[in-house]
């Protein structure tokens, strides 16, 4: 149980040491491009605002243009950056406003969950979506915890297995308390003279606090081989009862740090849209970040060269003309 937990452990900090180097090339590679993209349709926008005002279109020439302004503004506001510019533009070539297709979709939503059985409570405080989802996730959490209570009065109905159950998780416990008594014992800075060492047990003693108050009996193990000079093999020579006792938490402890380890991979997935299929190697998130900046690349070059485009009316039309023949192929 030590040997799996440590492996687990390794196994986490490895992961761990994967995503945050990701998070940090990801960041200083397309956080430089993701701005410079924004950036160039942001330009994209005011040259369709402008050359709209002109006159001189066709209605097929305008409709192609208002599209593309609509099209571009709806996407650079909804990257949930605040431009009052870009969503004044919006709203001129908009029949609804911005801000109020933002309060229709969210009053949707609220109908919706409210159909589901989510409780909202005070409606009129979720002003966003954001606002939305946390009381959805109270409520669900809320249901959790009341389906949790039900489970457990079920769970300590006082038939044998169960007192039996609840015995030896009370005797885990119990071994759990004794060790961290002893080693609070043994480090208890009070009880040292000198003050450099006062100083090291003073630590010591808060990894022992935070071991304990999190069930955590490998590093209640760890410690006490540091303290006592003491190797593995001593564990074996404790008695049967009390090995069944520390396996137990071994085993509680083993669970919850692979649980631990796959909601950190869920939620890596969930912030980078990556694919459950998509192996989580070294190899293959520098493949998917490659591979990001590549089509951003190829979507400011394409940016560029329609704001080039937009800069003359006459090119403007030459390429609208273009673009409606190839549009009937």
């Amino acid at each position: 149980m030590l040997e799996q937990i440590e492996r687990a452990r390794a196994a986490q900090a490895g992961r761990e040491s994967l995503y945050a180097g990701f998070r940090r090339d990801h960041a200083a590679i397309l956080s430089p491009l993701r701005q410079r993209l924004r950036a160039t349709c942001r330009d994209t926008v005011f040259a369709l605002d402008r050359l709209l005002d002109q006159r001189g279109w066709s209605r097929a020439e305008q409709s192609i243009l208002v599209d593309m302004l609509r099209a571009t503004t709806t996407a650079l506001l909804e990257t949930g950056t605040h431009d009052e510019e870009v969503k004044h533009i919006y709203d001129k070539y908009h029949e609804v406003t911005y801000d109020r297709r933002k309060q229709q979709e969210l009053d949707l939503l609220k109908e919706q969950a409210q159909a589901m059985g989510f409780d909202l409570g005070a409606a009129n405080d979720i002003r966003n979506e954001d606002d939305l989802a946390q009381r959805m996730y109270e409520n669900l959490a809320d249901r959790a915890g009341a389906d949790e209570q039900r489970r457990a009065e079920r769970h300590t109905r006082k038939t044998a297995p169960n007192q039996r159950k609840e015995d030896s998780a009370k005797l885990a416990r119990q071994a759990l308390r004794e060790l961290y008594r002893k080693l609070a014992s043994l480090v208890h800075p009070d009880r040292e003279s000198d003050a450099a060492r006062r100083e090291q047990k003073n630590l010591l003693m808060q990894e022992i606090n935070h071991a304990y108050a999190a069930n955590d009996l490998m590093t209640l193990f760890e410690v006490q081989m540091r303290l006592e000079r003491s190797d593995p093999e001593r564990i074996a020579r404790l008695n049967v009862a009390r090995l069944k006792q520390y396996n137990k938490l071994l085993s509680e402890q083993l669970t919850a740090l692979n649980d631990a380890s796959d909601a950190l991979e869920e939620h890596f997935r969930a912030e980078f849209g990556l694919s459950p299929l998509l192996e989580l190697t070294a190899d293959n998130l520098s493949q998917v970040l490659r591979h990001r900046a590549r089509a951003m690349r190829a979507e400011i070059t394409r940016q560029e060269q329609l704001l080039e485009i937009l800069a003359d009316k006459t090119v403007t039309k030459r390429w609208l003309r273009a673009h409606r023949f190839r549009s009937r192929l």
